[in-house]
């Protein structure tokens, strides 16, 4: 008998839906139960009426995890949201869960969960609490990086070859496409070396972060760039009038553009201009 004919038997079944997206990200969505047995990175897993399972050998990365009913844990699971009527970690299992959106919980001796957040505010409020241990704070992935020399964005690699068109205009110039939307936030321009709020400066990490990755076009990466720049030097007044036409010009913009936008806006909303 050879090896082929000792391998185990892949089944997908009927209804199932696989996608990668832009981020080359794994997305599963199937039926029922779901078994997972070999590491990975996923965007989405989802098991519509069943169960999910998270085998001992397995490390599963994955930014949403939705279940109708139990989201079993052998292995490890890190998680951005988790959603199922319960967690069962066994054992030796380790979960990293952010969100929790579950009825029950049911942890195992030696089993370890960190997070377990019940919303983004309830984040963001024990986020702010810590906000200068935070802001010391480098990213994990961006570590080796310190060591090396800065690496060259791919907007400006980028640049000499996209057309004159493509180039967009200065923040400043832009502003005038959106001076109709309020009067200018003098009063919130931030002085140099002052820190920003807490919504403006996560915002800013998740914009740095959506800045380095190569999947945006020049064009995209340009505005992306335009926001971090105003939200580094603290130029709320040019950003309260152009950040919705410099949002609107990324194209195919991920969760965590549209995350920032959405905090950055937010911000605008509840902070007073300047004749308010």
């Amino acid at each position: 008998m050879s090896k082929h004919d000792t391998a185990p038997t892949m089944i997908i079944p009927a209804g199932t839906e696989i996608q990668v997206d832009h981020h080359g990200q794994l997305s599963v969505r199937t039926p029922g139960n779901l078994v997972i047995q070999n590491s990975g990175h996923y965007g989405e897993i989802e098991s519509v009426h069943g169960s999910i399972r998270i085998e001992a050998a397995a490390e599963v990365e994955a930014v949403s995890v939705r279940c109708a009913e139990i989201c079993y844990v052998s292995g490890s699971l890190t998680a951005w949201k988790v959603h199922a009527r319960a967690i069962h970690l066994e054992e030796s299992a380790q979960a990293r869960v952010v969100l929790q959106e579950t009825e029950g919980l049911e942890i195992g001796k030696n089993a370890q969960l960190v997070g377990n957040f019940g919303s983004e505010k309830e984040l963001f409020l024990l986020f702010s609490r810590f906000a200068r241990q935070l802001r010391t704070l480098p990213f994990y992935f961006d570590r080796k990086d310190d060591l090396a020399p800065p690496a060259e964005l791919p907007a400006r690699r980028e640049a000499d070859s996209a057309p004159a068109a493509e180039v967009p205009a200065a923040p400043m110039a832009v502003a005038d496409a959106d001076a109709a939307d309020g009067p200018p936030l003098a009063s919130a321009v931030l002085r140099a070396g002052q820190e920003l709020p807490d919504s403006l400066f996560f915002a800013l990490v998740l914009l740095e972060r959506e800045a380095k990755r190569e999947t945006y076009g020049s064009t995209s990466v340009r505005m992306i760039e335009q926001v971090v720049e105003l939200l580094r030097t603290r130029d709320l007044d040019t950003l309260h009038h152009t950040h919705r036409t410099l949002f609107a010009r990324i194209v195919e913009p991920s969760d965590d553009i549209l995350r920032a936008r959405e905090l950055i806006e937010a911000f605008f909303v509840d902070v007073p201009t300047a004749d308010g």
